[in-house]
C-alpha cells in the first residue's frame, strides 16, 4: 500500500541517484533528452528550471485522474492532470485525493456561475487547459491544501503508467512546473508496490 513510508523510502534513494546524476540523467527526467522533448515548452520560463527542480525538489504522491492524447501509439509526450499536496496527510493516506476527486467531478455549473467556479471548472474538464499550482477552493479541498495541475506523461518514462498514484518531483518556489518521475529512478520496493497495486 501507498504510504509515507514507501514515498520516504523512495526520497532517499532518489536523492542518493542525484548524487551520481550526468547531464543524461537530468535531461532525461527534464525531458530534454530528444530534440522534441526540446522543443516542448522552451519558450517557457518554466523550461529552464527543470534541471534546479530535479536537484531541488521534493517527492510528493500525485493523483493522475485525466490524460489527453489523440494518438494510438502513445509514442509522443501527452498531458495528464494532477492533483498533489505537499501536506503531511496525503503522503500518509494518498487515498485521501479520492475524496477531494470526487468533490471535484460532481460539480455542475449553474445558468450564471461564479467566475471561480467557471474556472475551475475549465481547469478540470477543457482538454488544452494547464493549471500550475491551481490551489483547489476549500469546500472542494475538503479542510486540505491541494493543488491542480498539468504534467506531461513521456511514455519512455513509465510506459506502464496507471491513473491513479504515482511520484512527482514538485517544488513551488523554484518551478510552477512538476514532473514526473521516471520508474528507471523508483526503487525495487516502490515499483513492485506500484505494478502490483
Amino acid at each position: 500500500m501507498f504510504d509515507a513510508k514507501l514515498l520516504e523510502n523512495l526520497s532517499i534513494s532518489f536523492a542518493d541517484k542525484k548524487l551520481a546524476f550526468k547531464k543524461e540523467d537530468v535531461a532525461f527526467i527534464a525531458g530534454k533528452d530528444t530534440f522534441k522533448g526540446k522543443m516542448l515548452g522552451f519558450l517557457t520560463t518554466d523550461y529552464y528550471r527543470r534541471e534546479k527542480l530535479i536537484r531541488g525538489g521534493d517527492l510528493v504522491y500525485g493523483y493522475v485522474f485525466r490524460t489527453w492524447t489523440n494518438e494510438v501509439t502513445f509514442t509522443k509526450p501527452y498531458p495528464m492532470w494532477v492533483l498533489f499536496s505537499p501536506a503531511k496527510e496525503f503522503a500518509d493516506d494518498p487515498n485521501l485525493y479520492v475524496s477531494v476527486l470526487n468533490a471535484l467531478q460532481a460539480i455542475e455549473l449553474p445558468k450564471r456561475p461564479s467566475k471561480e467556479l467557471r474556472r475551475l471548472y475549465t481547469m478540470l474538464n477543457a482538454e488544452l487547459s494547464e493549471p500550475k499550482y491551481y490551489l483547489i477552493p476549500e469546500p472542494y479541498a475538503q479542510g486540505h491544501l491541494v493543488y491542480l495541475s498539468m504534467a506531461y506523461h513521456r511514455p519512455w518514462h513509465n510506459n506502464n503508467m496507471k491513473l491513479g498514484i504515482n511520484p512527482f518531483i514538485v517544488g513551488s518556489l523554484i518551478s510552477k512546473e512538476i514532473l514526473y518521475l521516471p520508474t528507471k529512478y523508483w526503487d525495487e520496493t516502490f515499483k513492485k508496490t506500484y505494478f502490483d497495486f
